[in-house]
């Protein structure tokens, strides 16, 4: 059941996705790529909000190079073409966000946005729409919310919230003092005991009105020049004098009123790497998981993702392998978050491999 019309979702779907190379390229990014055998993962993060969003008040932003990929995946969820938002460059979040607040505020001045990454895996749809409808609550009484997500173990790969609870109109708040870069392995660990601290999700909900508001007085250049004129042409005349900065670094880490809500449950993983597949797949009882003409001798916990040809893992331990038509990736799980630096070289050499 849809909830009122004032509602609208923005998904973000320009990003490369280096560390999920070499199935992963700079033409074709995760975001378009059927991890999980149901669809890319643009297509679920439609399908989650379906039933709290019409697809006429979906809007997509993305890469123009991306915009015949986008068109194709998305045809069947009914998106106006005009819904889809054509970056000239990659800016990070904080000038995308505020160029889709400012022209959905000037369709519906009372619209809540939802803000969605493209390339996020969540197994549990149906908690994750009740802990989205929770955060929809609370953007309505003008908080900045984020969904905060419960951490499983001290991982140093995400960013962090600092939370207190406070009585909020009769209700207990989560309000998120500080946002946390990246934590050591020690600090991550202590982030784990203290049970007020979250993985930062990069999933957000908030009134277009508030936000803006926000980026006025916070990073008023980006206001300027993408919060009050959204005219494609103006856009493109603009965009390279933006800054390339996030939406948390450039205005909820100095905000006052941001809350989180706790993601109970929902199977969430942002797919950081390929290590993160392990926790979203079904690995068998060796603690392998693979995909492909694969064959196992003796070997565990390991990832094998095939291509066209047999692959024989002999003997393997925590291994991860990944067969592209032109690549080849073998890497210790533990250090899966690195592939990113191969393509780092790749790029640096110019190599068609990206």
């Amino acid at each position: 059941m849809r909830t009122n019309k004032h509602l609208y979702a923005v998904i973000l779907a320009g990003g490369t996705g280096t560390r999920f190379w070499p199935v992963s390229r700079k033409s074709r990014p995760k975001q378009f790529l059927d991890i999980a055998g149901k669809g890319s993962l643009l297509q679920g993060t439609l399908e989650r909000i379906r039933p709290k969003v019409n697809g006429s008040r979906v809007f997509i932003v993305t890469s123009a190079s991306y915009r015949k990929t986008i068109e194709r995946q998305v045809s069947r969820f009914k998106i106006p073409k005009a819904n889809i938002m054509l970056e000239p460059q990659g800016k990070n979040t904080a000038p995308a966000i505020c160029w889709a607040a400012a022209k959905i505020h000037r369709i519906d001045p009372e619209a809540v946005m939802v803000v969605l990454p493209s390339d996020h895996l969540i197994a549990h749809p149906g908690k994750f729409s009740r802990v989205l409808g929770e955060a929809i609550s609370l953007a309505r009484k003008d908080y900045l919310v984020t969904l905060g997500i419960v951490p499983t173990r001290p991982e140093t790969g995400y960013g962090y919230l600092q939370t207190k609870t406070k009585n909020a109109e009769g209700r207990p708040v989560v309000h998120v003092e500080k946002f946390k870069e990246k934590p050591s392995l020690s600090k991550a660990r202590q982030f784990i005991k203290r049970k007020n601290y979250f993985w930062n999700s990069g999933m957000f909900v908030w009134k277009s009105s508030v936000i803006l508001g926000e980026f006025r007085k916070y990073l008023p250049g980006v206001y300027r020049l993408v919060g009050t004129k959204v005219g494609t042409a103006h856009v493109q005349k603009v965009w390279r004098r933006l800054p390339n900065i996030s939406v948390d670094y450039g205005v909820l880490e100095k905000a006052r009123n941001v809350v989180a809500v706790p993601a109970h449950g929902i199977g969430w993983s942002d797919l950081g790497s390929w290590e993160s597949l392990r926790e979203v797949l079904s690995p068998d009882q060796q603690g392998n998981i693979f995909k492909g003409d694969v064959i196992s001798v003796d070997s565990k916990n390991t990832f094998v993702w095939g291509g066209q040809k047999v692959i024989a893992a002999v003997g393997l331990d925590n291994v991860i392998i990944v067969d592209a038509p032109d690549a080849l990736l073998v890497c210790r799980a533990d250090r899966s978050q690195s592939v990113k630096d191969v393509v780092s070289i790749l790029q640096k050499n110019n190599r068609p491999e990206t």
